[in-house]
């Protein structure tokens, strides 16, 4: 009986010393505090912010590009619409002909405004930018409001 005593005393304590030496190890291989973080040092700032400083820019030149593209688009349809619209007032009668004169010089006037803001739009800096941008968006609406206004003609 002493035999068996002492055979089950010996398989409990390695049972125990095998599960508190295991359960140790993937504690340890677990614990977070050993394994440290990578420090950021300032050279990883200064390229984070190099790349995202290059980003913008480019993102910034894209969207200028598309605007610019966008905008000379409704300017090629204006012109385009104010050579039919000169066509089909050159039938009017003479006392209707001095007021759509009048109408086209103004119609002419914005135009060329509205084209000199563009081509400012287009040679403008990245600082400059929304300051052109609204001043061709409001040569284009002097524009099409002028258009508009000789349409009624019609």
């Amino acid at each position: 009986m002493k035999y068996r005593y002492w055979n089950k005393l010996v398989v409990l304590n390695a049972l125990g010393l095998t599960l508190v030496l295991g359960c140790n190890q993937k504690v340890s291989e677990t614990n977070p505090s050993k394994e440290m973080p990578k420090m950021v040092t300032i050279g990883d700032v200064k390229n984070d912010a190099a790349t995202a400083i290059n980003t913008t820019s480019a993102y910034s030149k894209q969207e200028n590009d598309r605007i610019l593209a966008e905008m000379r688009t409704k300017m090629e349809i204006m012109d385009a619409n104010i050579t039919e619209l000169r066509l089909k007032g050159q039938g009017l009668a003479t006392d209707a002909k001095a007021t759509w004169e009048a109408k086209m010089v103004t119609l002419d006037e914005k135009r060329k405004l509205a084209n000199a803001q563009l081509e400012e739009l287009g040679k403008s800096s990245s600082r400059a930018w929304v300051d052109v941008e609204n001043g061709a968006k409001a040569a284009w609406q002097e524009l099409s409001h002028a258009f508009q206004d000789a349409m009624k003609e019609f």
